[in-house]
Order: structure tokens, then C-alpha cells, then sequence
């Protein structure tokens, strides 16, 4: 990874956000057997329980420049609802793909989120409010999950991937986020607050 020199303007926190750049970086998986590419309908990932089983969001988010002597403060997922969705309490866990070399999502399915190691770090995410399309939400902070995934001693800089899971929902409370298909603008963020060690 790169090595950051700060100045004397840079002695402050800074951010960093990603985007998914790529289709094939975000998708739905349903019931651990089906992943969809541009989410399930309406170029929307459905995140909870829709009444069938657990839907699952798997997201991928593209060279990351986390120079190595700074400190990671925050992490946090920024999403846009792609529908109105009052159903509530949804109970999701994020995790991280624990992989040195993240790859994209193959259209098939034969690495969907399911069937990839996870991070042992683990983050809770119950939404109780109600959401509205084309309102913007955020997760708790997952600095723990990212540090886990990029402090692997193989771990190129390529990717971080994530999954935001359905933890115990009950039938029918869910959420839809939109996936990047939806358009410019719309796709899930990672935003990165980082502070250089000086």
C-alpha cells in the first residue's frame, strides 16, 4: 500500500468515499441459492426477510487507497432506499468476504456471498424507522470489519467486499436498497474516515 506523507494541512481527519463502479460489484442473494445481479426486481436489493426467506446484499467496492500509516476512525455504509418500506424491526448483520483478493460477483452465482469466508468481526444493523425511496441511511460504524479485511498479510488493495445479511427478520420485514443498476448516483457508498499516524 501506498505510504502517505502528511502535511501540515493533512494533520486533520480526512475522508474517502467508494462507490460500486462495476454491475457485477453489487447484487442480491436469495435464500443462500440465488444471486441476481441487478437485484431481484426493479433494479433493487431487498435486504431482510420478504416473506419467502433471507435476502442478502453482496457488495464490492474497488481500490481502496488506505496508505498504511493511517488509522481507519470510521467505516460506515451509505444506502439508498429504492422503495418505500415501513416493515420494521429489520435485523441485518454486516460482515467482511475475508478474502486477500476480493473478486467480483460472477453473473452465475458460483461465488455469491454464501458460499465466501467471512470476517470474524461482525456488525449489527436493526433499522426500526420507516424508509422512504430516494432517502439516504447509513449503517453503524464496520471499521473493525474493513481493518480485518485489509491488515491480511496477502491483501493486495484490490477490493473490500461486504455482506449485509438477514439475521432472524421475522416473515415479511425488509428493507430495499438500491443496487447499482438503478442508475449514476444511487449505488451504495463505503465512506472512510482516516486519520494519519504521525
Amino acid at each position: 500500500m501506498a505510504k502517505f506523507i502528511p502535511s501540515s494541512q493533512d494533520l486533520r481527519r480526512f475522508f474517502q468515499r467508494l462507490h460500486i463502479i462495476l454491475n457485477s460489484d453489487d447484487g442480491e442473494e436469495d435464500y443462500d441459492t440465488t444471486w441476481y445481479e441487478n437485484g431481484y426486481t426493479g433494479n433493487g436489493i431487498s435486504v431482510g426477510h420478504d416473506g419467502t426467506g433471507s435476502c442478502d446484499a453482496g457488495l464490492r467496492f474497488l481500490r481502496p487507497n488506505i496508505p498504511n500509516n493511517c488509522e481507519i476512525v470510521s467505516a460506515k455504509l451509505r444506502v439508498r432506499a429504492n422503495a418505500n418500506a415501513s416493515f420494521t424491526p429489520v435485523n441485518l448483520k454486516i460482515k467482511g468476504i475475508k478474502e486477500s483478493s476480493s473478486n467480483t460477483f460472477a453473473s452465475g452465482g458460483a461465488d455469491r456471498p454464501s458460499i465466501r469466508d467471512k470476517t470474524t468481526a461482525v456488525v449489527d444493523w436493526d433499522i426500526t424507522g420507516a424508509w422512504a425511496e430516494g432517502d439516504w441511511f447509513e449503517s453503524p460504524d464496520i471499521k473493525d470489519i474493513v481493518k480485518e479485511i485489509i491488515e491480511q498479510p496477502e491483501y493486495d488493495g484490490k477490493a473490500i467486499a461486504l455482506v449485509v445479511e438477514d439475521d432472524a427478520s421475522a416473515s415479511g420485514k425488509y428493507k430495499i436498497i438500491s443496487d447499482s443498476s438503478a442508475g449514476a448516483g444511487k449505488e451504495v457508498q463505503l465512506i472512510l474516515k482516516l486519520k494519519p499516524i504521525i
